[in-house]
């Protein structure tokens, strides 16, 4: 979900000056030749043409290098994420409990608040270095600046090499979420720029660099971390300090390119007036209580299954292929469902098949019960994996469908005069959705399962004892290891959460569907900040 900057403070009449005022800036010669000349000279192999090819699409001349600078940093936006999750899988490895991973969840809440300081991002510049180059540089710098610190602490951050050292989850945990906040900043500055970068008829590449960038950016750092590790070609420290050096790399690539000058003057107070006229609208309520209970109900299948996995004894590298496998359907699936997903009920697909996901989510109970034991020590069961496959495919899917459902819904309402902010408030709220039950979920487990965990062999898993629920569990945990074994959660009470999360699928269901057939047939005249009685504040 990308955030688009905010408009201008004269609504759409301003937009479409702005527009026009880029339209003249491409399309003039800047150095006293016609540009269609200019174009007929990029000929042969180059960067332009193969982008072009890659695209299918006609670049201006220059746009070629603006686009490859979009890549990169969103490629770079995707990186950090990927780590995380290699992080929260060895912390699972490590014995860190539940509690401990919902901690190290809240690092990626950035993202999902960003709205708060995207005004600031958007208002507040040095005319000379540029609206966006103002906050990239610093951003850029300041993301390779913490990856080469923490390249430096990881191991003793991670309790490597000492057995019955504890992974220190708080340090690692507010690390991250200082490096999401630099990214999400980031992010609010290169979408901003993306719309100047490029011209008018192409602009709609932004949101195409924009998902290949991130896609590719966590697929290298999770997937290719995990299987590059488990090969024992790099370290997660080594790792570090080469993206370290790219980000560093990427700032100095952002002084390079040449910004055009802002022609935009809103202030802060104005960016957040107008995020303030859109919650005043009757109906932003209503769909904020649908989109902030959404997806819990799903909570226990994604943010549990992978983890009691890891628990069970499969590898993290095997989990990340799979995950890798899907990939190029997650990136195509949008393309065919869109069909369904567009026109003017767009959430019907999500209310249809709400249902069915929920009953799907029940199998993540099903792969747990029936995971092979010592899966890291055995040949690898290619049964169980196709079975994993198949469920994985099948679930993300329905969880595409919804998405785009619920990202059609968004730009049919939003109001296009205040387009950026509109549209950033709600992918903020629906954001926050997600994120407040994948955490929510990761506690609530701890507390239902710590008290009662059992010790397996880390060889065979096979039951040795039960870990003493002392204070913490630390003595437990620190007794099953000296026996070479690892306290884990009993798998009845992963069970029992994912059962209650289906019976509470089918019930908001129920509850919510009149709601959303409601919210589909308001006006769209009423999704309108200017349908307000008084929009001053």
């Amino acid at each position: 979900m990308r955030v688009k900057r905010s408009g201008p403070p004269k609504g759409l009449k301003a937009r479409v000056a702005s527009n026009k005022d880029l339209d003249q800036n491409f399309g003039s010669d800047r150095d006293g030749r016609d540009p269609q000349k200019r174009r007929r000279r990029s000929r042969g192999f180059s960067l332009q043409r193969i982008l072009e090819a890659l695209f299918q699409v006609d670049l201006e001349d220059g746009e070629a290098e603006s686009l490859s600078l979009l890549l990169l940093l969103y490629t770079l936006q995707g990186v950090p994420m990927g780590i995380s999750a290699s992080v929260s899988f060895i912390l699972q490895e490590k014995g860190a409990s539940y509690a401990e991973q919902g901690t190290f969840s809240l690092a990626s809440w950035p993202f999902s608040l960003k709205v708060l300081w995207a005004p600031i991002v958007d208002a507040l510049y040095f005319r000379s270095v540029g609206k966006r180059r103002t906050w990239l540089l610093p951003l850029q710098a300041g993301v390779g600046i913490v990856l080469l610190y923490v390249a430096s602490q990881v191991s003793v951050l991670l309790g490597e090499g000492d057995p019955l050292a504890k992974p220190q989850v708080w340090p690692l945990s507010i690390i991250f979420f200082f490096t999401y906040f630099l990214l999400a900043s980031q992010d609010i500055a290169v979408d901003g720029w993306a719309i100047t970068m490029l011209s008018t008829k192409n602009v709609g590449l932004a949101s195409t660099a924009n998902a290949t960038g991130q896609t590719l950016g966590f697929f290298i750092s999770f997937t290719g971390y995990l299987a590059l590790n488990s090969w024992g070609l790099v370290e997660l420290s080594g790792f570090l300090q080469f993206w370290a050096i790219v980000f560093l790399i990427s700032a100095v690539c952002v002084l390079l390119k040449q910004e055009l000058p802002s022609k935009e003057s809103q202030t802060v107070t104005e960016a957040y007036k107008e995020a303030v006229s859109i919650l005043r609208l009757p109906n932003i309520l209503p769909l904020s209580i649908m989109l902030l209970t959404r997806t819990a109900a799903f909570a226990a299948a994604e943010s549990l299954t992978q983890l009691r996995l890891i628990d069970k004894g499969v590898p993290k590298q095997h989990l990340a292929t799979l995950s890798a496998l899907l990939t190029p359907a997650n990136v195509v699936l949008p393309v065919f469902v869109a069909k369904w997903t567009s026109g003017a009920r767009p959430l019907d697909p999500l209310v249809k098949t709400y249902g069915v996901r929920a009953m799907l989510s029940a199998g993540a109970a099903v792969l747990v019960a029936t995971a092979p034991t010592g899966l890291g020590y055995i040949s690898i069961p290619y049964g169980y994996y196709a079975a994993v496959m198949v469920w994985l495919a099948v679930y993300s899917s329905a969880g595409t469908l919804h998405f785009v459902s619920v990202m059609s819904f968004f730009n049919r309402i939003s109001d296009p005069s205040i387009g950026g902010t509109y549209m950033t408030f709600l992918n903020t709220i629906s954001n926050l959705g997600s994120k407040w039950s994948s955490s929510v979920i990761l506690f609530v487990f701890d507390a239902i399962s710590s008290k009662r965990m059992i010790c397996v062999h880390l060889d065979d898993g096979r039951f040795l004892d039960a870990c003493p629920a002392d204070e913490g569990g630390t003595v437990g945990k620190n007794t099953c290891k000296l026996a070479g074994g690892k306290c884990i959660a009993r798998d009845a009470d992963f069970y029992y959460l994912v059962l209650i999360s289906v019976g509470l699928g089918l019930l908001w269901v129920t509850l919510m569907r009149k709601q959303v057939d409601r919210l589909q047939e308001v006006a769209l005249s009423a999704w309108r900040v200017g349908s307000l009685d008084n929009t001053k504040l």
